[in-house]
């Protein structure tokens, strides 16, 4: 008599957010049994069962830009965060399951939660959260753009609108003091023993040397935050007809909403710059051929540390990521 055995069932998870990864164990968990762990009592665990419950019901559709192209006639659809975040999380995430961390979505809630309260905010000439969209055709495909500036109202001084974002961090940016040099005015970088400073024009210089002078910079805003509010100046201006108020956008800054203090950045509207940076970021999602490169801006790598499919694109790369590539590179030159 033969004896057959059933093979065991294995569930692969479908790609996409599959639930939390525990602050405890580190382990993958569903929705789920997260929030019955927290019901009975979780040992160890700082959230309870209100905040886990709050967490999973503000969790947004993942395809939340995809099925409002649907809606609207269009292929595919983007939003302004994930044009300006990472092209390789981005992909990945599509292709693969994963985890957040309780922490790290706390976080998001958080700041979600401070918006919230800020868009109570009252303004005559203004908007407040409003979405925008604008559908374009790209390489053959109809594309539908989206995204929700928390504010843009009317600025007399500037005689157009002014975009405001709001960004809730724990590390904002700071401004401080650059060398320069006294000759031609340009900002001074290390050499590579990092004990000279260097002029692209003049060459290098001690650093106690009496041609370099140091001026206070301004915090800057970060590079992707930046062309958010530029990407968001352009879809007011493509929704013009649309506005009751319809103004040139003159001016955007961004908030960063710190522990201690805000710090507001004023960012530079760059058209053109847009542009050309929206083309080619988008060519790079609509290639399903390659996946994107990793991520080698250096005041974007931070993003890296908190990314829940840096596994998988370590993976991929075979090889460290963000900074961690930075240091091991570093550590190789030494």
């Amino acid at each position: 008599m033969v004896t057959t055995t059933t093979p065991p069932v294995i569930t692969v998870a479908p790609a996409g957010l599959a639930g939390f990864l525990c602050d405890v164990t580190e382990e993958p968990v569903s929705f789920t049994d997260c929030l019955r762990c927290a019901q009975h009592g979780a040992p160890g665990c700082s959230f309870a069962p209100g905040v886990i419950s709050n967490l999973i019901r503000g969790i947004r559709d993942s395809d939340y830009a995809d099925l409002l192209a649907r809606e609207n006639g269009a292929e595919l659809g983007f939003s302004v965060t994930e044009l300006v975040g990472c092209p390789r999380q981005f992909v990945l995430k599509k292709q693969n399951p994963y985890y957040e961390k309780v922490s790290a979505m706390y976080r998001m809630a958080f700041g979600s939660g401070y918006h919230s309260a800020l868009a109570e905010y009252e303004t005559s000439h203004g908007f407040k959260e409003r979405t925008l969209t604008w559908k374009i055709t790209f390489m053959g495909q109809t594309i539908l753009l989206v995204g929700t500036p928390d504010l843009f109202e009317y600025s007399e001084e500037m005689g157009g609108w002014l975009i405001t974002d709001y960004k809730v961090t724990a590390n904002p940016p700071f401004g401080h003091k650059v060398p320069i040099c006294v000759h031609c005015d340009l900002e001074l970088h290390k050499n590579a023993s990092g004990d000279k400073l260097v002029c692209p024009n003049c060459g290098e210089f001690s650093p106690r040397s009496p041609a370099v002078a140091r001026v206070y910079k301004p915090a800057q805003a970060r590079t992707s935050h930046a062309l958010q509010v530029n990407l968001y100046a352009l879809l007011i201006e493509k929704n013009a007809a649309r506005l009751k108020e319809s103004f040139p956008v003159k001016g955007a800054q961004i908030e960063y909403l710190g522990p201690k203090t805000p710090v507001r950045c004023e960012v530079t509207l760059d058209r053109d710059a847009t542009m050309a940076f929206l083309q080619a970021r988008l060519r790079v999602l609509l290639n399903t051929h390659d996946l994107p490169p990793v991520l080698d801006e250096v005041d974007e790598l931070w993003r890296c540390d908190y990314c829940p499919v840096r596994s998988y694109c370590e993976q991929a790369h075979g090889g460290p990521v963000g900074k961690a590539a930075t240091e091991e590179s570093a550590e190789a030159e030494a």
